[in-house]
């Protein structure tokens, strides 16, 4: 029993010293490399609410696949009716060098829209996220440095971190973000962003992301309920909840979903 003990006092120490000794970098790699699975089918609902706190719901059906040097994802909408069967494709490239790509189906206008590294900082779908927000950004254009090394957040240990656009990614980065820094809490435990303050250049606006209901689900920890804030001067505008209702990972995903022509036939039923 005393072999034991020390054994687990021995990893634990070992997980801490590891845990404490990473760069603000080195724990921004994590969260981007953390294992959300090989492929995962979700059905969510996106909850709208303006100044006023009035409420629009929309339902989406999500299919995502990671091949490794590319991951995969396909967002259908279901209802309500002015949104049905709109899609969402992207493409998001490991290799450093080469630029994501993502597409929106409108089925009003029967039309594929490419969107272009200038519109990735607008709305998706009239919600406060940004397509730069559901797409990630490339963690290479960016400095990162601890506010703080310990803080705690919802009973969590956290790193509080800095993000600002190197000089030689600026431009790229204003223009597909919009986003002139950041601020960004990891859980330690597990490397998930739980929450984000974002600090826009256009209407010198603020956002405000959280991940909460954070659940390990076939061994990967997934937040199920996203939230973004836009405030401007201090007072909300509006927000947008982002709310999980199942999930499965490791499923079989077909590659003939993630093509433009695909998203135009509606959700694979």
């Amino acid at each position: 029993m005393k072999k034991i003990l020390i054994t687990i006092v021995t990893s634990l120490l070992a997980v801490s010293v590891t845990a404490e000794s990473l760069t603000a970098f080195e724990v921004m790699q994590k969260v981007d490399n953390r294992y959300t699975g090989d492929t995962a089918i979700s059905t969510s609902t996106m909850v709208l609410v303006d100044k006023k706190g009035r409420e629009r719901n929309r339902q989406l059906k999500i299919y995502s696949v990671d091949q490794g040097d590319v991951e995969r994802s396909v967002s259908y909408f279901l209802t309500p009716a002015d949104v049905k069967d709109t899609a969402y494709l992207s493409f998001d490239y490991e290799q450093e060098s080469k630029d994501d790509d993502s597409w929106l189906y409108l089925p009003a206008l029967k039309k594929v829209k490419r969107i272009a590294a200038s519109d990735k900082s607008n709305s998706f779908m009239g919600s406060d996220f940004s397509f730069a927000d559901i797409n990630g950004v490339n963690i290479h254009w960016y400095d990162y440095e601890f506010i703080s090394e310990s803080v705690e957040v919802d009973g969590y240990d956290c790193w509080h971190i800095s993000s600002t656009p190197k000089q030689e990614f600026y431009d790229k980065a204003i223009e597909e973000t919009g986003a002139l820094k950041s601020e960004i809490w990891v859980r330690k435990d597990n490397f998930v962003q739980i929450q984000g303050k974002i600090y826009l250049k256009k209407g010198k606006k603020v956002k405000y992301f959280s991940a909460r209901d954070i659940q390990e689900i076939d061994g990967v920890w997934t937040p199920k309920k996203l939230q973004m804030i836009t405030t401007k001067n201090g007072k909300r505008e509006h927000s947008s909840v982002i709310l999980l209702s199942d999930i499965a990972y490791n499923t079989p995903v077909e590659d003939t979903l993630f093509s433009t022509q695909a998203i135009q036939l509606g959700v694979p039923q």
